[in-house]
C-alpha cells in the first residue's frame, strides 16, 4: 500500500504548504505500524513533514519534530480510538506524545526532551 512502510506513503509525510519532503524516521514509520497493528485502526497522517514557512504558520515550536522528518500528528475519530492509539503508543513506545481533542502527536526526535506527554486545548 505504501511506498515508505506498509500503509504509509511518502505524499501521506509531504508538507501541506509547500509539497516538500524529506526522509521520514524509520523509527517514526515502526512506531505508527505497530500503533496501527495493535490499536486495529487505519491511522489518518494530517501533518508529517513542515517546511520552516509551514511551521511557523501553524504556531509550530521553532524546534519541532516535524522539522526534521520525526514527528507525525494523525487523526482520531472517537473517544475508543483514542483510547486504543494511545495504549499502543504506550506499549511500543514513541518517545513523544501530545494529545488533542481531534488528533494525536507522536515523535522520535532524541534532540528533544524524552518521556513526554502533553495535553492540548481545543483545536
Amino acid at each position: 500500500m505504501g511506498d515508505l512502510s506498509p500503509h504509509f506513503s511518502t505524499d501521506e509525510f509531504r508538507c501541506k504548504h509547500c509539497g516538500e519532503i524529506i526522509p521520514i524516521s524509520p523509527d517514526l514509520l515502526d512506531y505508527l505500524e505497530s500503533i496501527r497493528e495493535f490499536s486495529g485502526f487505519p491511522i489518518i497522517i494530517t501533518s508529517g513533514y513542515r517546511c520552516p514557512d509551514h511551521n511557523a504558520a501553524v504556531g509550530g515550536a521553532p524546534g519541532s519534530a516535524h522539522l526534521t522528518g520525526e514527528a507525525a500528528d494523525f487523526a482520531v475519530h472517537s473517544d475508543h480510538e483514542r483510547f486504543r492509539f494511545l495504549e499502543a503508543i504506550f506499549l511500543y513506545g514513541p518517545i513523544r506524545c501530545g494529545v488533542y481533542p481531534s488528533w494525536i502527536h507522536i515523535d522520535v526526535s532524541r534532540g528533544l526532551p524524552g518521556e513526554v506527554t502533553w495535553v492540548g486545548g481545543i483545536d
